[in-house]
């Protein structure tokens, strides 16, 4: 036996790490997404206090508050890119060392592409720039209504 072959887990173990490398996945995507319902709620809820309350206070509080979730939920989502290309690439390497990357097989498993930010403001379309575009409209809501709020 030599060195390759005792170092090489079985393919129980890489059916394992497979299946927990897709389930991060979904998880750091279900995180993803939770950001940005997040978002959604305090958007309703500004306008909701500032309707019923009409304390600009209370409406600059919940807009703050809008505006910061926006901002961290847009790095939460950059830096969640990050680890679905590196979990991707583990993906992908799992499932050559499995003998499951025949073309065609299963249909293919692609690697993401990295961020730029120049793609938010580009026609292409995928979940990443979809939720990065509802959090940059989100936080330029929450600017918007700050403001405003102050100079009404």
């Amino acid at each position: 036996m030599n060195q390759d072959e005792q170092t090489m887990p079985s393919e129980q173990v890489l059916l394992k790490c497979l299946e927990l490398e897709w389930q991060d996945h979904f998880q750091t995507r279900a995180q993803t997404w939770k950001s940005l319902e997040i978002e959604a709620v305090l958007a309703v809820a500004l306008v909701g206090i500032d309707w019923r309350l009409g304390n600009v206070l209370a409406t600059s509080a919940v807009a703050l508050l809008l505006i910061i979730a926006a901002f961290f939920g847009s790095k939460i989502t950059i830096y969640h890119r990050k680890v679905e290309v590196m979990k991707f690439t583990h993906i992908i390497e799992i499932e050559k060392r499995l003998g499951m990357l025949v073309p065609g097989l299963f249909g293919d498993v692609k690697q993401p592409e990295p961020f730029k930010w120049l793609d938010v403001f580009s026609l292409k379309s995928n979940s990443l720039l979809f939720v990065l575009r509802m959090h940059t409209i989100l936080l330029t809501f929450g600017i918007i209504y700050l403001v405003f709020g102050w100079i009404r």
